[in-house]
């Protein structure tokens, strides 16, 4: 099976890349680790892009990944982290309202 491009919308790119900051002010090892994950993360969607659970809205899955679900959908070839939260926040309607049908 060909591997597929893996993406991060606008939004997921900038939630993520603040809290890789936030956790590297606090404890690098723990930012280390996010990273990690979401590079492993990215390699198994390239692979297997219909990972995860069918998501909240049409056309959407949704992948645990450590403390943190990614929203993730397939436009065209490539596959889209749409949105990112963590597991502790609750309603994902703020991620997921970021999200426009395609």
């Amino acid at each position: 099976m060909p591997r597929r491009r893996v993406r991060m919308s606008p939004a997921a790119r900038a939630w993520y890349l603040a809290e890789v900051r936030y956790l590297a002010d606090k404890n690098k090892a723990a930012a280390a680790r996010v990273v990690d994950m979401m590079r492993t993360a990215r390699v198994n969607l390239s692979e297997h892009p219909e990972l995860g659970r069918v998501g909240l809205i049409p056309g959407t899955r949704q992948l645990l990944v450590g403390p943190y679900v990614l929203t993730t959908r397939r436009v065209g070839n490539v596959v889209e982290i749409a949105a990112i939260r963590s597991t502790r926040q609750g309603d994902a309607t703020h991620s997921l309202a970021t999200i426009r049908p395609r």
